[in-house]
């Protein structure tokens, strides 16, 4: 397979500073992520979402991506997404980046996907959703842009059937699956294998990152909770607040050290004939860009090769 890096995770490095570090690091693409950097954030220290210096603007100068795009080339990368932050149904923004994408040489394009709302209710959010991908297909076809939705919490396509739900009514070769196996550790998790299986040839892409489920509330880590020796596996006999729920949190890990089993995943993927790319979106902050980006080649290479 092969390796990229999502810029999210980046914030401390400009695009050309970043290249230097991916190719240093033995990663064969890159997704820029894109969005605008209000004038008020960039003052403040680097960030995820907030002064992320490795973001290209919706509205960058042609000569600019020019520029970011013979830079990769000259370090030996694969311009290989786009990732804006689209509203699903907003069909003219949508087009403004895929011909922004396609200057960059990107083969993939992140669209909007609804976050779910119980009060529109999911039946009538799927409606849009597939107005919107119609739109987005004609796009895709006219561009040469394969369009990605991704999985992820809080949408309406959390895991991976739901996910195929949304997309199965176009070409997988126009509009594909971003599968994200850490955003489904907050929701929509399901077996790997077989969310891959029922993608199929809708399987576009994947995220690898990593997260965990811990303790909140009282102390922020629940033990001040009555029932919190129970709720870490430690309790004997009857909790001693049965009415009284304990609250969980989740929160983001290092790719070895979260519930995502990547090795696990890893041959699910092989199992399964993927041989795609695989996108680093590590968001611990346990190293930094350049560390972070050296770790997850050296992780993934050792475990593909224990698979062979």
């Amino acid at each position: 397979m092969k390796y990229s890096v999502f810029t999210v995770s980046t914030p401390d490095l400009t695009p050309d500073a970043l290249c230097a570090e991916a190719q240093a690091a033995g990663l064969h693409g890159i997704e820029w992520r894109c969005k605008e950097t209000p004038e008020a954030l960039r003052s403040e220290p680097p960030s995820f979402w907030g002064n992320n210096r490795c973001t290209i603007a919706p509205d960058i100068a042609p000569d600019e991506i020019a520029g970011i795009r013979e830079n990769a080339e000259r370090h030996g990368l694969r311009n290989i997404a786009l990732v804006p932050y689209l509203t699903c149904g907003d069909v003219a923004g949508t087009e403004r980046l895929f011909r922004l994408a396609r200057t960059l040489g990107a083969e993939m394009i992140r669209v909007g996907v609804p976050g779910y709302d119980p009060i529109v209710g999911y039946e009538r959010q799927l409606a849009s959703a597939y107005a919107y991908l119609d739109e987005v297909d004609a796009l895709a076809r006219s561009y040469g842009v394969k369009a990605l939705a991704e999985i992820h919490h809080g949408t309406i396509i959390p895991s991976a059937s739901a996910a195929h739900r949304l997309v199965s009514r176009y070409s997988p070769d126009r509009i594909g699956v971003l599968l994200d196996p850490g955003n489904m550790v907050h929701e929509g998790m399901e077996n790997y294998r077989m969310g891959m299986e029922i993608l199929g040839p809708y399987l576009a892409h994947v995220h690898v990152k990593n997260a965990g489920w811990h303790l909140s509330g009282a102390g922020t880590d629940g033990r001040g909770h009555p029932n919190a020796a129970h709720a870490a596996g430690d309790g004997n006999g009857a909790e001693p607040a049965p009415l009284d729920p304990i609250a969980w949190q989740c929160s983001w890990r290092p790719i070895a050290s979260g519930i995502v089993p990547w090795k696990q995943v890893l041959a699910a993927l092989k199992a399964v004939g993927y041989d795609g790319w695989l996108g680093l979106e590590d968001f611990s902050r346990t190293y930094d860009s350049g560390n972070m980006m050296r770790t997850f080649v050296r992780q993934m290479r050792t475990w593909e090769d224990e698979l062979q």
